[in-house]
């Protein structure tokens, strides 16, 4: 059985002080991401997501996941794709 949570914004302490309950998500671009990211972020750059959204429902199965990019709005735009697969 799956349980689904419902997606919550995070301000970036509290993300911060759960680090490790998450998997990290950078939606950014590679070029982005090499310029530094959170410890053990997973790249899946926003115009790759589509390719990887099956890794990252099961992903999603196994525990909460945290979509981050530099303003927010590459990680909502991720969500909203998620959200649409159900």
């Amino acid at each position: 059985m799956t349980t689904r949570t419902t997606p919550t914004a995070l301000a970036p302490a509290q993300a911060a002080a759960r680090l490790d309950a998450f998997t990290v998500v950078d939606v950014r671009s590679p070029g982005e991401y090499a310029g530094g990211h959170l410890p053990g972020a997973h790249n899946v750059p926003l115009d790759r997501f589509d390719e990887a959204a099956d890794a990252l429902t099961a992903a999603a199965s196994r525990g909460p996941l945290l979509l981050v990019c530099a303003s927010g709005n590459r990680s909502a735009q991720g969500l909203a794709r998620l959200a649409a697969r159900g």
